[in-house]
């Protein structure tokens, strides 16, 4: 009697069972871990979907009222303050005009177009250019898959995630009649000139966002996509017509090739980069290339850094779409459907959407 009963007192885990356990309780997390990150990001990414598709609806309802999309960058003349002098490479870019559409009519009110995005000249409601431009809207224009939305490096940093694309066109203001996107300076496109079909043609997309985290580590396995390489030279074409718009045939994926080539070249070598060549999409609200919401369509989704062609922010050669969504990133078309564009996309079909009328073939 004595025995049974010590022999049940003394019964437990031996060592071999609790390491057994705390194996298959590893195995376990392991297996759901993934599924968990997995389930995390696809809920950021439809995030991601739904606001630039309230960015699609916002462009439509401001062409229903204007019977045009916003330019970007915006119209010459701003002044930098009252009296002040003509700054036109600080021009508003397009968001600033949406502004009414995504529940922002107020901060819409206080700005005054007369005088540059960050002008700190009072306006008629009451605040700064500089006070409105400032304020982060990130609810409507980051990303939550981007680890640079809950970046805030500087009291001069409200970033947008969302820009507009100029296609296949290397310079930000090329003038009427040689626009290849939907964005260029003092350019208000209409449907009617988006001839290769609105469901056919980029409006927007995403671009990952740059930290301020300084000079980029050459030596890690995958490119930073949030940052420039400065001094790379303009990428420019003598084929036919304007030099710095491309078609998708192989004499011009020949001369685009080669020169992101040359500026990768840069950046694995460590070269190009100047202070303020890593804060990508700083501003919401400027019409800049680097800093602004503005995108190319050369290369393809996730290629890698922008290229500057000389050593300002003001202008990019080459800015292409990106994310941290695997695989692709999210594009918004100009009937305000939404796609994911997968990194495998084929070069000419990419530059092709691009396109608003260069009558390309893009299926």
């Amino acid at each position: 009697m004595f025995s049974q009963v010590r022999d049940r007192r003394s019964r437990g885990f031996t060592l071999v069972e609790l390491l057994v356990v705390i194996a298959i309780i590893g195995i376990l997390v392991a297996l759901l871990l993934p599924a968990v990150q997995a389930a995390r990001e696809a809920a950021r990414r439809m995030q991601c979907s739904n606001k630039l598709k309230q960015l699609g609806i916002a462009l439509h309802n401001y062409h229903d009222t204007y019977k045009a999309f916003p330019s970007t960058p915006g119209g010459n003349g701003v002044l930098s303050a009252n009296g002040g002098s003509v700054q036109n490479w600080m021009r508003w870019g397009g968001l600033a005009s949406l502004l009414p559409y995504v529940e922002q009519q107020a901060l819409y009110d206080s700005i005054d177009f007369r005088f540059q995005w960050d002008s700190t000249d009072g306006t008629s409601g009451g605040l700064t250019n500089r006070q409105v431009t400032r304020t982060r809207l990130d609810e409507a224009f980051t990303c939550p898959s981007d680890p640079g939305s809950s970046v805030n490096y500087s009291a001069a940093h409200s970033p947008t995630s969302y820009c507009f694309s100029r296609g296949p066109q290397s310079h930000w203001d090329r003038g009427s009649g040689n626009e290849a996107g939907i964005a260029d300076g003092q350019y208000w496109p209409r449907f009617r000139d988006i001839l290769d079909g609105t469901a056919n043609t980029f409006a927007m997309g995403e671009a990952v966002l740059g930290r301020n985290q300084g000079q980029w580590d050459p030596s890690r396995p995958r490119r930073e996509q949030g940052v420039m390489v400065e001094s790379v030279g303009a990428l420019s074409q003598s084929i036919s017509g304007d030099s710095r718009v491309f078609k998708n045939t192989a004499p011009y994926l020949t001369i685009i090739n080669t020169y992101y080539d040359n500026c990768l070249a840069q950046y694995d070598a460590g070269s190009g980069y100047a202070g303020d060549q890593d804060e990508n999409g700083r501003y919401w609200s400027s019409g800049r290339t680097g800093h602004g919401p503005q995108i190319t369509t050369f290369i393809g989704p996730n290629a890698g850094p922008g290229c500057d062609p000389d050593s300002s922010v003001t202008e990019a050669s080459v800015k292409e779409p990106g994310s941290y969504h695997p695989g692709g990133c999210l594009m918004l078309r100009c009937d305000a459907s939404v796609s994911f564009e997968s990194e495998t996309i084929n070069q000419a079909t990419w530059i092709a959407l691009g396109s608003t009328k260069g009558g390309e073939t893009s299926n």
